[in-house]
């Protein structure tokens, strides 16, 4: 079978689960790089997959196309998505192993974070913005405030209509991953700030309020890459080479800042709906405060008259 109608198939299987329209654009998108690698090679039939093209197809993501480690391993996953249906469909041999000896490419553990210095000239620059596009710097502003105090992530902030905020109780509803409907607390400040916003469009829009909190200026929703485009701008704005200026950086930093406050890991997991404490464990390990308060207390340095 050809690589091209297998890949086809393979979508529309997706399309019939219902997998979100996020996740079937990436799986779109890292299949149609392969296909295009796999042309290249002249590996036209399915059954030309073999280690080989695997480990071709992530030299080609990390030298030619210059993915980051974390995208490479997205690709990997939906590469060995595809191969399983493949599999499963008996389209494929699984004596083949493909996979075989093919790890996921090491990736920095470092978590960065804005500091005030950097999340005050944001904000200024919206500031800026406003004399010559004022409804894009508003509601720019306004994203990068929720972002930051919410925790939340670009699909779920794009996703967010007005019927899905409770200004009077402080909370909004937002669609994660697996398309689970969460309760997430936003704070006093922060139902200001939308409730102004709020205002501001009625007046921009004639009394036409779009549906989605977040649209452009013909009140059509914003995807999650129209978010990231917004700090894509920012990234060649500011050029800043100590973090790195994305959506993620603002849920990392809103972890920051809960775990330094004093935030249980069971609250700070519910707030940020990670599926397992792994991810909200490695905020509190870098982060919490029972070491340095231990450290503190049982010092061999307190010990000593110096």
């Amino acid at each position: 079978m050809i690589i091209q109608f297998a890949i086809n198939e393979f979508l529309e299987e997706c399309e019939l689960k219902n997998l979100s329209p996020y996740t079937l654009k990436t799986y779109k998108r890292s299949l149609n790089d392969f296909r295009n690698y796999c042309k290249v090679t002249k590996a036209l039939e399915i059954a030309d997959i073999d280690r080989s093209i695997i480990k071709g197809f992530l030299l080609y993501c990390r030298n030619t196309m210059k993915n980051a480690p974390n995208t490479t391993n997205l690709k990997l996953r939906v590469v060995k998505a595809f191969v399983s249906y493949l599999i499963n469909e008996d389209l494929y041999d699984e004596a083949n192993k493909p996979f075989k000896n093919i790890a996921y490419s090491k990736v920095d553990s470092r978590i960065e974070v804005f500091n005030e210095d950097h999340l005050r000239q944001i904000l200024r620059y919206f500031e800026k913005e406003s004399r010559n596009k004022p409804y894009h710097a508003y509601r720019n502003r306004t994203i990068v405030l929720m972002l930051l105090s919410s925790g939340i992530r670009r699909g779920e902030l794009a996703e967010i209509r007005w019927r899905d905020v409770d200004l009077e109780n402080g909370m909004i509803t937002v669609s994660g991953k697996k398309r689970k409907e969460n309760g997430v607390p936003i704070a006093s400040k922060m139902c200001v700030e939308l409730l102004q916003f709020k205002e501001y469009c009625g007046m921009f829009f004639d009394g036409e309020l779009s549906e989605y909190v977040f649209c452009s200026v013909k009140g059509e929703k914003l995807n999650p890459e129209s978010v990231g485009t917004i700090f894509k701008r920012l990234k060649k704005k500011f050029g800043w080479e100590d973090v790195r200026l994305s959506p993620h950086t603002f849920r990392h930093t809103f972890a920051s800042y809960v775990v330094k406050g004093g935030m249980d890991s069971t609250i700070v997991q519910r707030m940020l709906r990670h599926e397992s404490l792994a991810m909200t464990q490695r905020y509190m390990n870098v982060w919490g405060s029972d070491l340095r308060e231990s450290n503190e207390k049982h010092n061999p340095l307190n010990k000593l008259d110096l």
